[in-house]
């Protein structure tokens, strides 16, 4: 089937939004909070966060073009196999956590707090660096690196032009490193749901010179109003966060205190809207604002 020129891509997958959504006059929505506002908005997730053609990638292949959508499309695909598996099974399978850690790098891949990133190093001196280390993987040596032809690409062209192919080598760049990481599993306490963002992979980094995640690095992630995601490695030689001493891939709920604190990470690492679950209308010092269509 040939595709429509003009394509509305979501930033967060509808399917993710559902989650934290309701609906109304069978209508899906989500209740946002804009960073800086003092009320919550009531958002259509159809859509909510999405841009037309955001992750189309210029080529004169039409095979690549609608590359990065694609792929997109494919992880959302099997996004509630994890949910089920921890509503029945109460951990992930193998095949569950083969798909989370495809989703984590992904949903950050999408962002537009790692666009802005990746943009702004695209942009700097350290270009060519920053190009050699993402896509370090996929060549033998440097001196091999840097005579393919996906890499002269990026190289030689405008950043704007080529954010989306740099942005698929950043997605297998944290691949392989996440992969390596233990998966804990922490439930919300009853009536306390976990919020989420536009930007809900929480990276927070431990950065060396040239490197965007080493072994000290820890992940958070809300896949659901029920369940937060925390990866780390195990062999990191920072202990200092509790967390790191609860056994992987079993469920966790969490304290009072654990609660709060990882509440107030998620809400910080908005890029510009906070997630509530549920139908949830909120302003302070006057009257809720309506419901509003986009």
């Amino acid at each position: 089937m040939k595709q429509p020129i003009d394509q509305n891509q979501h930033i967060i997958p509808q399917v993710y939004l559902k989650q934290f959504g309701y609906v109304l006059n069978n209508q899906y929505k989500v209740s946002v909070l804009k960073i800086g506002e003092k009320f919550t908005r009531q958002k259509s997730i159809k859509s909510f966060l999405a841009q037309t053609n955001i992750f189309d990638i210029k080529s004169d292949n039409p095979e690549i073009g609608r590359l990065f959508e694609s792929l997109n499309c494919d992880i959302e695909n099997v996004y509630l196999e994890i949910i089920n598996d921890l509503e029945t099974e109460n951990k992930l399978s193998e095949k569950s956590q083969a798909i989370l850690l495809q989703l984590i790098p992904n949903f950050i891949a999408r962002s537009n707090e790692w666009r802005s990133n990746l943009l702004f190093l695209l942009n700097s001196d350290a270009k060519e660096n920053v190009l050699k280390m993402i896509c370090a993987h996929r060549a033998e040596s440097l001196e091999e690196l840097i005579q393919k032809d996906f890499y002269r690409v990026m190289a030689d062209n405008p950043s704007d032009d080529i954010i989306n192919r740099a942005l698929l080598f950043f997605q297998e760049y944290l691949l392989r490193r996440i992969g390596n990481y233990e998966i804990v599993i922490l439930k919300s306490q009853e009536g306390k749901p976990w919020f989420t963002t536009d930007n809900p992979i929480v990276l927070e980094n431990r950065t060396r010179k040239f490197e965007f995640m080493t072994k000290e690095s820890e992940v958070y992630f809300p896949l659901n109003p029920d369940y937060l995601i925390y990866l780390h490695f195990k062999d990191s030689d920072d202990k200092t966060n509790e967390l790191r001493s609860l056994q992987s891939n079993m469920i966790h709920l969490v304290s009072d205190e654990q609660n709060f604190d990882l509440q107030q990470k998620i809400m910080r690492n908005a890029h510009e809207y906070v997630i509530i679950d549920g139908e949830f209308k909120y302003r302070i010092g006057e009257e809720i604002i309506e419901d509003e269509e986009i």
